[in-house]
């Protein structure tokens, strides 16, 4: 028997890729874990901004394939949000139409930017002033990435910074003397389920897999007697293992486990998100806006989701779904009483809602792990954790499964190479 602990994209996919028999444990009442959606106030939202994209032709297939209403694909439309103006993403390419001030001071910079004195960056924030030069980073890279991480940037190694855009100098002073389309990132076209939210691309993979999900919470595993042991108290054998639950969190309830394990995974650090929904009674003119990010102090949230302009569907109802996005964690506090009330008052300031807008509805929902945050020791610590727990014949797939800030295209690849593997080692003669 194969257990699979986590009903995710990539828990799913090795459910669905696997050719032995599995169980797949979920704690949630629906599958899709971080890419579940939820209805409020006659719209949708998700847990947190989603968007499909990916390099991986199977991928692509899958979720078009699978997915039960089709896919909505259309261009992706995300704006910055800084020194009150609006101006196209990435903002390293995009200063024209901030105040002169600051777009001479991003490119008084940049002469000093890729200037090194022989060694590289030890961290996120030396990175961005390598990088880009101290003026792109004072005025938004380094602010924005403090929000998004919540965490010292000082603390953060360079290669946390692999999703951040680096275009050459000549195309930041083009985008600083007037208004250059830039397309060279990889979601520069996005798809959305062409009916209901982000949920909706899993729910193919739910009528292929649904009889083998059953909803339990895993309470502890033993690993060298190759057990889980529910919360209900149901005791379950397994020949091999696919974990999606956080590292962490595996650890954690494992017994027989080397010593080793719990101080690898004491050096594994993530963030959290609280997301504010904001159903707003009327369709607002947002030119189909998909994102906003917001770099300054003042703001509470570093990115926000127009979840209506997801998909012709959400843009036709008769309210528009707004989420914000705020991180969290020990190193940055969030005050959650008064969250939606400062959001609120936000979109008011910026423009995107009008005072005398009808609110019909308002949540908070907080994801306890949203990124995994890369420091120094997280490398060295997950690799020690994924090749310890496979001699116990734990595959471990996903995003905090694995501990790597991946998307839903390559969890659901991970997955089946998780699924790949288990069956290549029980095919081997004993």
């Amino acid at each position: 028997m194969i257990l699979v602990i986590g009903a995710g994209p990539a828990g799913l996919s090795a459910a669905y890729h696997l050719d032995s028999d599995c169980v797949v444990l979920e704690r949630e009442a629906e599958v899709g874990g971080l890419c579940r959606s939820f209805e409020l106030g006659g719209t949708v939202f998700d847990y947190g901004g989603h968007a499909f994209f990916t390099k991986h032709d199977y991928a692509r297939d899958l979720a078009l394939s699978l997915s039960p209403a089709g896919m909505y694909v259309q261009p992706r439309q995300a704006w910055v949000y800084s020194h009150g103006a609006f101006v196209p993403y990435p903002f390293q390419s995009n200063l024209y139409g901030l105040p002169q001030e600051v777009i001479d001071d991003c490119l008084g910079g940049l002469p000093a930017a890729g200037a090194t004195d022989g060694t590289d960056p030890r961290n996120l924030l030396e990175w961005l002033s390598a990088s880009f030069g101290d003026g792109i980073a004072k005025h938004f890279l380094r602010p924005y990435n403090e929000k998004l991480w919540a965490y010292p940037l000082a603390d953060i190694a360079p290669n946390g910074s692999d999703r951040i855009l680096t275009p050459d100098v000549e195309a930041i002073v083009a985008g600083a003397r007037g208004r250059v389309p830039f397309t060279e990132f990889p979601n520069v076209t996005v798809a959305y389920p062409a009916a209901g939210g982000f949920a909706n691309v899993w729910g193919g993979f739910e009528r292929h897999v649904g009889d083998r999900v059953e909803r339990a919470t895993v309470e502890s595993i033993d690993f060298r007697r190759r057990t889980v042991t529910t919360e209900a108290g149901e005791r379950l054998a397994y020949d091999r293992l696919v974990s999606t639950m956080p590292l962490t969190e595996l650890v954690a309830r494992a017994t027989g486990a080397p010593a080793g394990c719990r101080d690898a995974a004491g050096k594994l650090r993530h963030n959290s998100l609280h997301l504010v929904n904001i159903v707003v009674g009327r369709p607002i003119g947002t030119e189909r806006r998909q994102r906003v990010y917001a770099a300054d102090p003042s703001i509470p949230f570093h990115k926000l989701v127009l979840n209506s302009n997801s998909s012709d569907d959400l843009r036709g109802r008769p309210v528009f779904g707004i989420q914000a996005e705020v991180s969290w964690s020990a190193h940055k506090p969030v005050a959650v009483e008064t969250l939606q009330e400062r959001v609120l008052a936000t979109l008011l300031g910026m423009g995107i809602v009008e005072t005398d807008d009808p609110i019909v509805e308002t949540s908070l929902v907080t994801v306890d792990y949203a990124y995994p945050v890369y420091t120094r020791d997280t490398a060295d610590a997950r690799s020690y954790l994924l090749d310890e727990l496979a001699q116990f014949g734990v595959a471990c797939a996903g995003r905090f499964g694995e501990w790597l800030y991946i998307n839903s295209d390559d969890a659901v690849m991970r997955g089946k190479a998780a699924a790949e593997r288990i069956e290549a080692e029980l095919a081997q003669p004993v």
